[in-house]
C-alpha cells in the first residue's frame, strides 16, 4: 500500500513539473513571436502594387459591379416571370374547369343524340309498318273497287 501512495505522490510532482515546463515554453514562444512581429514596421497606408496587378484588380472590380447590375435585372426578370407563371397557372386552371364543363355538356348532348337516334329508329320501323299497311289497304280497296266499278259500268 505504501508503494502506491509514493508512486501517486511522485506522479503529482512529475505533472506539476511538466506543467511548469510547458508554461515556460509557451511564455517563451509568445515572447519570441512578439519580438519578431515588432521588428517589421511597414507603413500599410501606402502599398506598392505592380501596375498589371492593380489594373487587373480594377478590371475585376468593374466586372463585379457590372455583374451585380446584371444580377439585379435577372432578379427582376425572374420576379416578373414568376408573376406571369402565376397568372398563366390561374388561366390554365380556369381553362381546365371550362374544358371539364364542356366535356360534361358534350357528354349530355351525346346522350341526347343517342336517345333521338333510338326514337328515330322506332319511328322508322313504325313508318315502314304504316306504309305496308297502306299498300295493303290500297291493294284491298283496288281489288274491291275494280269489280264494283266494272259492275256499275256494265249495268
Amino acid at each position: 500500500m505504501q508503494t502506491r501512495k509514493k508512486s501517486i505522490v511522485c506522479l503529482k510532482k512529475d505533472t506539476t513539473f511538466n506543467m511548469r515546463k510547458n508554461i515556460l515554453l509557451i511564455i517563451f514562444t509568445f515572447l519570441c513571436l512578439g519580438f519578431f512581429s515588432q521588428k517589421n514596421n511597414s507603413d500599410t497606408s501606402q502599398m506598392c502594387i505592380p501596375y498589371p496587378v492593380a489594373k487587373q484588380i480594377l478590371l475585376d472590380l468593374n466586372n463585379y459591379d457590372k455583374l451585380q447590375e446584371v444580377v439585379k435585372t435577372y432578379k427582376e426578370e425572374i420576379y416578373e416571370l414568376n408573376k406571369k407563371t402565376q397568372v398563366l397557372q390561374k388561366e390554365n386552371d380556369s381553362w381546365e374547369k371550362e374544358d371539364k364543363l364542356n366535356r360534361e355538356i358534350i357528354g349530355e348532348k351525346n346522350k341526347a343524340i343517342e336517345i333521338i337516334k333510338e326514337e328515330n329508329k322506332g319511328l322508322r320501323e313504325e313508318n315502314k309498318r304504316i306504309k305496308t299497311k297502306n299498300t295493303l289497304y290500297n291493294i284491298i280497296s283496288a281489288v274491291i273497287i275494280a269489280p264494283l266499278t266494272y259492275l256499275v259500268l256494265l249495268k
